[in-house]
Formats: structure tokens, C-alpha cells, sequence
């Protein structure tokens, strides 16, 4: 650790809630964390974070104020510890590094202290709202202790702390060879698990105790707290590209990869929504990122159109409150793990889908990111 008085940034791996207080813990200096809004917005969680110095900021949101706030503790000579992955991640995997600690670093001439947390996603997965027993293993690591040593390129200073960083606690044998026991492991697993390997449809997984089952080809896995699952039964009838996973990251990837060449197949058979939740909205009138004050839910279907946009129609009159496209999406996010967010001009939304996963949305926005050059083209954009 830097001596007392000298500044530093903190970067680790998030994956469980409790990860500030974990690392704290093993850290002899005060640490200022840089903490979303949203947790702010409720009891038990605004007491927990009085414990801590924390920096509030918006879910993937240029945040001018956050950004001063930090500059003006880094001044101060605090170590203050940010996510380089922007947000808690869902799968146990480090996900691409911001560009933003990389350019402040070159900015402050600043030493990083990195940990690696292994065995935090597994005690607490993202998807579950239960904690479960197990051990957490913390790797410290330094670098620029020198500021000499900070390369000029921000390219290369990520590189740096991306391997440090880099890890898959899923597929780490140091890991996965205990089990983290607890009750109901597999709740809520169809938050991050949208398309049933068996019989390709989206939207059928549900949970119930150690078991994940599709309600529409009656296929049943029984999940392992190493990540594993057990087939309990083949889904009937299976597709011809049926799939089936002993690993729970080998079903997340899976998952990923086929869900948009899926729903552009579904286009081109000119299904009309590609997909349709029921769903519950609440909206809020803004001034600012952090001024969110929900009104009472509003009831009805959130559809995904063939040009990928958000329509969301309420059940009482048929009439529709949401009509955006999904990409360019302002300040997409996941909340609370089941709750979609995103902002319109002065308005933020948020939409629940009654135990179906509010992640697909989160994901759709991200890869319609990644694609929009091409995507453009085929739509003649």
C-alpha cells in the first residue's frame, strides 16, 4: 500500500456486493469508492455505504460531477477505488477494460494497486439474491509505483492493468474444485440465462430450489455450487441443434453468441415482434442523472420489433408508452439485477419482467452497439 498521504487508484474485478467491504478489510489505509447512485436509494444499503467513503456516480453515464469529485480526492492524496469494468459483472469473467482509469492514470501519474478477487462471484452470484458459503481468495499486485514507469500510450497502460486483471472464475481449478453451498442456488438463474439450449426458445427457463427447467420442452438441469450443472432430463421435442452444458460459462457463452444470429433469422422470417415480454414500467420525470422519483408501475408487454426498437404497450387501453430504438441507447442499465433502465429527454424508464431476465435487454443494447457500422448498412441507414 502507498504511504499515508500518497494517492493511488484501486481496480478490481466486481462481482459480489459485498466486494468494498471485503477488500477494505485487508487494506490498513481508508479506500474512497466510487459506488452507482442506485445504491443510495435504499435503506439497508445506504446504511452499509455510511461505513465507507464513497463517490456516488450514474450507471454509463458521462458523469462531469463524479469525475470532479474523484480528481478532487485523488488531490487530496485518497486511494480511491474504482470498477474498471464500469458495473458487477455477471458471469465471473473480468469484462473489457474502460478507457477511463487508464487515461486518468496517465493524467495523475498515479500508482494502481490491483486485486484479484477469486471466489467472490461464486459466494454471491449477480443473477441470485442469496449468498452462498464458501472462500474468497484476494491477489494484490502493484503497478507504476514509479511514476516513470507510466507508459505514454493509454493503450498500452490498459494492456498493463487488463493483465493483471484478467481472470475466469468459473473456469479456475484453484476454484471450482469446492463447492459453495447454500439453499435455492439456482434462483433466479433465468436473469442471465434467456434461450433453452434443447428447444432454442426464449424466455421459458425458470428456477425452482438447485434446478433450472424450461417450461416448454420439460428439460431439467440441477446446478452445483462449482458452477456445474447435471442433465436431469432432455427436453422433448429437442431441435436439431439442441445443446446441452455440464459448465455453467460454457451455457453463458452459448447463450451470447447464438441470441442475435437468432433474432436476425427470426427477422428474415418476418416474425412481427421478434420477441414479447410482459412486463411492469415506471417512469420518472428528470432534471438531472440523479434526480429519479418513479411513479406508480404501469402494466403491459414490452415487444422487440424487427428493427430492433423497445415498444412497449400498456394491457388497460392497448396504448403504447415506450417507442425507441434499442440502439444509441442513452445510459442503459441493469438495475437491482432485474430491472431494465434507460433515459429518454427528461424522462428515465425502468422496466421489470416478471422474473425473465432484464439483462437480454441490457445485452441486445450493447451488441447492437458493437454492430452498428454493419448493421447500418444492411438497414440501409
Amino acid at each position: 500500500t502507498p504511504p499515508r498521504g500518497q494517492p493511488a487508484f484501486l481496480v478490481g474485478n466486481h462481482t459480489n456486493t459485498l466486494d468494498p467491504f471485503i477488500i477494505s478489510s485487508f487494506i490498513k489505509r481508508p479506500i474512497c469508492f466510487v459506488v452507482t447512485d442506485d445504491d443510495f436509494r435504499y435503506k439497508i444499503t445506504r446504511i452499509l455505504l455510511g461505513w465507507l467513503k464513497v463517490i456516488p456516480t450514474a450507471k454509463n453515464i458521462p458523469d462531469y460531477v463524479t469525475m470532479r469529485t474523484l480528481i478532487k480526492a485523488v488531490k487530496q492524496g485518497q486511494i480511491v477505488a474504482v470498477s474498471p469494468e464500469g458495473g458487477r459483472n455477471w458471469d465471473g469473467e473480468v469484462l473489457p477494460l474502460d478507457e477511463t482509469i487508464p487515461r486518468l492514470v496517465k493524467k495523475l501519474r498515479l500508482p494502481v494497486i490491483c486485486v484479484k478477487l477469486k471466489g467472490a462471484y461464486l459466494t454471491w452470484p449477480r443473477w441470485t439474491n442469496r449468498p452462498r458459503r464458501g472462500r474468497i481468495i484476494l491477489r494484490f499486485s502493484c503497478l507504476f509505483e514509479n511514476p516513470a514507469e507510466i507508459p505514454d500510450g493509454v493503450a498500452e497502460i490498459a494492456l498493463m492493468i487488463d493483465e493483471k486483471l484478467r481472470y475466469s472464475e468459473l473456469e479456475d481449478p484453484e476454484i471450482t474444485k469446492h463447492t459453495f453451498g447454500g439453499h435455492n442456488i439456482a434462483e433466479h438463474l433465468e436473469l442471465r440465462f434467456w434461450l433453452c439450449p434443447h428447444c432454442r426458445n426464449f424466455f421459458v427457463l425458470k428456477s425452482k430450489g438447485r434446478h433450472l427447467y424450461c417450461s416448454n420442452c420439460g428439460a431439467r438441469w440441477e446446478l452445483s455450487g462449482n458452477g456445474t450443472f447435471v442433465l436431469k432430463r432432455f427436453g422433448e421435442p429437442a431441435v436439431p441443434e439442441a445443446r446441452n452444458f455440464k459448465r455453467y460459462i460454457d451455457w453463458a457463452h452459448y447463450n451470447d453468441a447464438v441470441t442475435m444470429p437468432m433474432l436476425l433469422d427470426r427477422k428474415r422470417k418476418g416474425k412481427n415482434p421478434l420477441v414479447s415480454l410482459a412486463a411492469r414500467m415506471w417512469s420518472s420525470s428528470i432534471q438531472t442523472r440523479s434526480d429519479r422519483r418513479f411513479k406508480v408501475p404501469q402494466e403491459g408487454t414490452a415487444n422487440l420489433t424487427p428493427d430492433f426498437r423497445m415498444v412497449f404497450t400498456r394491457t388497460e387501453d392497448n396504448k403504447t408508452l415506450i417507442d425507441t430504438p434499442l440502439i444509441g441507447m442513452n445510459g442503459a442499465n441493469v438495475v437491482w439485477n432485474h430491472k431494465f433502465e434507460f433515459f429518454l429527454p427528461q424522462v428515465a424508464y425502468r422496466l421489470a419482467f416478471y422474473g425473465q431476465s432484464a439483462y437480454f435487454w441490457h445485452f441486445l443494447t450493447k451488441k447492437l452497439g458493437e454492430m452498428t457500422p454493419r448493421f447500418d448498412r444492411r438497414q440501409g441507414v
